[in-house]
């Protein structure tokens, strides 16, 4: 056991160097200098069933100023009034179009489909993809775009503030971030090589010319992490990238409680696990020897066990407060709760593959896709 704790250890002390590297590279966009923008932006938003946010969204689109925007919402097959709100703003301003989806056509999933259309239409030099739900504070769409042009870039992403309520939901969507930090390193953006890349759904800013060289949505049609796949498609192909904080510029509710973070989790587990059952008890497996192991050893009664796994605490516990430091606006007690956030997030992988199997597949804005149907497409975007 011993040696085993030790070799967590040397890991979680070889991803420390690695966030150090990583971090330093992530800059923030929140108080940079803009300039006027005069070339046209096309805002493309997916809508389904977001009565509740819709309108802030497109309002906060419409404050924005030394831009000059474009803002086409799809409507994508919603049975609320999703629709009749977004008819009355694009009466009212001429630069909000409406777009409604009646029905969807196999091969695609449903978000993905909805930003194809709405690329389809739009007229801009740049795209800026995002949610119904994001809060654009002021000026933040010039201060990426000066920041895109400026660093000579092709596609420019942005990390919002996570909004959450309660200690649990904070601290489980910032465990999230920590483990997508060591597992995706997410500052391979910044990275001149082809390799890594980063895609975040809240802001995607690009070219046209790079949003048409990648095959569009289209070549990601099936991809239910459709900002990931967009982003290492991007890096993939050789176009320049930029991974950016926007904790003070850009904000949203990513879910208004527990459950519902289970439930959101359900459609990206397997997804982000390529597909792979392997991969999945090995990610069950590592969690649970690498994050909650240590914690239970302490209480050995064996003095070097104890110390090697106090080192090993005391290295996870840093290592999450960089996390919170870096990529939320959350308090960094949050850290002390590090071992029950991981009880939940195994809980919620776990649940999620175990209905991802029983159902056969994923259940996503109102549709069913099949495990068979999403494991074939990924390999044909893998290979395309």
């Amino acid at each position: 056991m011993f040696w085993l704790l030790t070799m967590i250890f040397l890991f979680w002390t070889i991803i420390l160097v690695d966030f150090h590297k990583g971090f330093k590279t992530l800059s923030s966009i929140d108080h940079l200098p803009f300039r006027d923008e005069k070339l046209l932006i096309s805002v493309i938003i997916a809508a389904k069933d977001e009565e509740k946010s819709i309108k802030q969204t497109l309002e906060t689109l419409l404050d924005q100023k030394h831009v000059n925007l474009e803002i086409l919402a799809v409507n994508d097959r919603s049975t609320d009034s999703t629709g009749s709100i977004i008819d009355n703003l694009a009466a009212h301003h001429a630069n909000v179009h409406s777009i409604t989806i009646e029905t969807l056509p196999s091969g695609w999933l449903g978000k993905n489909h909805a930003l194809h259309i709405g690329a389809q239409q739009a007229k801009g030099t740049y795209l800026l993809f995002t949610d119904a739900d994001i809060y654009f504070h002021e000026n933040v769409v010039s201060r990426a775009i000066t920041f895109l042009k400026n660093e000579n870039l092709d596609h420019l992403t942005a990390a919002p503030n996570l909004r959450a309520g309660s200690f649990f939901l904070k601290g489980l969507i910032s465990f999230f971030l920590f483990g997508f930090g060591y597992l995706k390193r997410p500052w391979t953006a910044n990275h001149p090589s082809k390799k890594g890349g980063m895609g975040v759904g809240a802001f995607q800013l690009l070219t046209n010319a790079c949003y048409e060289g990648i095959g569009g949505h289209h070549a990601i049609r099936f991809r239910p992490d459709d900002d990931l796949a967009m982003g290492l498609r991007i890096k993939k192909l050789g176009y320049r990238q930029n991974l950016v904080t926007a904790l003070r510029s850009l904000s949203v509710e990513w879910y208004p409680d527990l459950p519902s973070a289970f439930k959101g989790f359900e459609k990206n587990a397997f997804a982000g696990l390529n597909y792979s059952v392997l991969f999945a008890l090995l990610a069950i497996a590592g969690v649970f020897t690498s994050q909650i192991l240590p914690f239970i050893t302490i209480w050995s009664s064996r003095l070097p066990l104890q110390m090697i796994s106090a080192f090993t605490i005391v290295l996870l516990f840093y290592l999450y407060a960089l996390t919170l430091r870096h990529l939320t606006t959350y308090s960094n007690w949050i850290v002390f709760g590090l071992p029950i956030f991981a009880v939940l997030f195994i809980y919620m992988l776990s649940r999620a593959l175990l209905l991802t199997f029983l159902r056969g597949g994923i259940e996503w804005r109102g549709s069913h896709y099949s495990l068979k149907e999403l494991k074939k497409y990924y390999r044909n975007s893998e290979e395309e």
